[in-house]
């Protein structure tokens, strides 16, 4: 090959590439959760890829941060936001599941109930946001009060003592607390580059299949 011929290919496949990843990264289907749903939602995405639809993308983060997303997963209180925010679509608003609280002690440790909570020192830690309304008050209601919140994934998986989302806890003792469990829903995205797979993906999370997936996916 000429040199000349060479240089050029070379140019071409740089440039190329780029193009390529852009395209690529613009084909998948763009979801974005609350850290509490994430990963339930990836657990049905790979259902659904299995199934022969779109990839999927998770992203965790903010409902009400503005972006071209194809679908937004969250709590109730937080997709309800997005929608009075403009972020989602009022029309297409479904119920997929529901996350049980419970407490989480890695240790195994003599925590049995949130009562018991009042006779330990240990700092009670928990995430922060909208969506932990029913889990703050249930402690507030039993006189709790070294409490920690943080949307550390990691700071609530390695805590001696948390309340978590199902969803969120890690190996270890699990015990289930009386505090009203975690409505989830989804929507699409006002902006969604792909309205039609992402009307196909949030009928999919509501359908018998998504949420058996869903119901017993958990971070363990």
């Amino acid at each position: 090959m000429p040199a000349s011929s060479a240089l050029l290919a070379a140019f071409v496949v740089g440039i190329a590439l780029p193009g390529a990843g852009l395209a690529a990264e613009e084909d998948v289907l763009r979801v974005r959760s609350s850290a509490i749903a994430a990963p339930c939602v990836e657990a049905v995405g790979q259902a659904w890829e299995a199934r022969g639809g779109r990839s999927v993308s998770v992203e965790t983060g903010g409902l009400r941060d503005r972006g071209a997303w194809d679908v937004l997963v969250g709590s109730g209180v937080e997709l309800t936001r997005a929608l009075e925010g403009g972020e989602a679509d009022v029309a297409t608003d479904v119920d997929i599941a529901t996350i049980p609280w419970v407490l989480h002690v890695p240790s195994g440790g003599d925590v049995s109930a949130l009562s018991d909570l009042t006779r330990s020192n240990v700092e009670i830690v928990m995430p922060a946001g909208d969506a932990s309304y029913e889990a703050r008050r249930a402690l507030a209601e039993q006189g709790v009060r070294r409490v920690l919140e943080t949307t550390d994934a990691a700071r609530l998986r390695s805590a001696p003592v948390a309340l978590v989302p199902l969803s969120l806890a890690g190996p270890g003792k699990l015990v289930s607390v009386d505090i009203p469990p975690i409505r989830v829903s989804a929507a699409l995205g006002m902006r969604a580059r792909h309205a039609v797979d992402a009307a196909a993906f949030v009928s999919y999370l509501g359908s018998e299949d998504g949420q058996q997936v869903f119901a017993t996916c958990s971070a363990q």
